[in-house]
């Protein structure tokens, strides 16, 4: 496997050059150009194993591509990929390890992309968008196919979104009008990103987040929301992400500081299960980040769960493994192994370390 192009990146673990500009945006290129079949397929699964599960879905002796090339814009990951016909899982244990909060909205160029047993309406093809829940377990098959990915955190996302928890392999067709406009503003971010500044970066990471939100909530908004409702919901999930530690953190608190009824909050929160089960949800999110960052390891898991509110162990952790399939301990375990893993597999900076650690 050949990096080219490290911009800001400093010594790659793989061959390549080292480039300079240091007002540049970082740049990474993952390419088995050069290589031989026998060499370039064990390159490419075992850059891609950081995070999937992959599989070729042709004869290991047909010609074979592979490219990945990144820019890192700070707080969201921009990817032009290319690869024949392939299949990609992500299991229980493999989400537990590498400990991922993400969403990717990936654009299909060529090919098709989607779950290997829907039909051709639950295929991404050229012109479509095909999300994948990183935090979601997923199994899905391409043709020979190009792409381009934008890898957002779930914190800067989700509270965009109508449904936050239920867009993982959601296919939207590219006849949508913002999705159309999203396509086209994303193609144009990648050709000038070579060009662009961190400063540059900066100013166009919100538009461009507000403006993936818009296409995901145009293809799945009942017809007759109105946008006023969606706008009000979005700010108060965004009030309560940053409340989250306050004990007083209420139905009753919420409906006062927004001036509605909690009979209205309750509607409001309908879509997500309503205003309990999301505000747990929301707490169990941060459960989850916590047990596996690094920097948390010397708390314990109850301290954690306490800080949230969780103050009986046992439904604690049956809340727990309802919302992720294991235990507060077996994610902390897994997680601690990814780290291990990752740390011995993938030495120098490149896409998969930005993607691992967006926030």
């Amino acid at each position: 496997m050949v990096e080219e192009g490290m911009v800001n990146g400093g010594d790659s673990g793989y061959a390549g050059e080292k480039a300079s500009t240091a007002l540049k945006l970082p740049h990474s290129v993952l390419t088995v150009e050069g290589l031989a079949v026998e060499e370039a397929i064990p390159a490419w699964r075992e850059s891609m194993d950081v995070f999937y599960d992959v599989r070729l879905r042709k004869k290991a002796d047909d010609p074979f591509r592979f490219r990945a090339e990144a820019f890192h814009f700070g707080s969201i990951v921009l990817t032009s990929y290319s690869c024949v016909a392939q299949s990609f899982d992500r299991s229980r244990a493999r989400i537990g390890r590498d400990g991922l909060d993400h969403l990717t909205l990936q654009i299909c160029l060529k090919g098709s992309h989607g779950r290997p047993d829907a039909g051709s309406a639950g295929h991404a093809g050229p012109g479509d968008l095909i999300v994948s829940d990183l935090a979601q377990a997923q199994a899905t098959v391409t043709t020979d196919f190009d792409s381009l990915n934008l890898t957002v955190p779930r914190s800067v996302l989700a509270p965009l979104l109508r449904q936050p928890d239920e867009q993982n392999l959601r296919v939207i067709s590219g006849n949508v009008p913002l999705l159309a406009l999203l396509r086209n503003h994303l193609l144009g971010l990648y050709e000038g990103a070579r060009s662009m500044s961190l400063q540059d970066a900066e100013a166009v990471v919100r538009p461009t987040v507000d403006l993936a939100a818009a296409a995901i909530n145009a293809a799945v908004t009942d017809e007759n929301a109105a946008s006023v409702q969606l706008a009000l919901t979005g700010d108060i999930r965004r009030h309560v992400s940053d409340h989250i530690l306050d004990p007083n953190l209420t139905a009753e608190t919420i409906a006062a500081a927004y001036g509605i009824s909690t009979r209205k909050l309750y509607y409001l929160f309908e879509p997500y299960g309503g205003f309990s089960s999301y505000v747990q949800e929301e707490k169990l999110r941060r459960c989850r980040t916590e047990l596996v960052d690094p920097e948390q390891r010397h708390r314990s898991i109850a301290e954690i769960a306490e800080s949230y509110g969780f103050s009986h162990r046992k439904s604690f952790v049956r809340a727990f493994r309802r919302s992720f399939g294991m235990t507060p301990r077996e994610m902390r375990i897994l997680a601690a192994e990814g780290r291990s893993l990752f740390k011995q597999h993938r030495e120098g900076v490149d896409m998969w370390h930005w993607i691992r650690e967006l926030r």
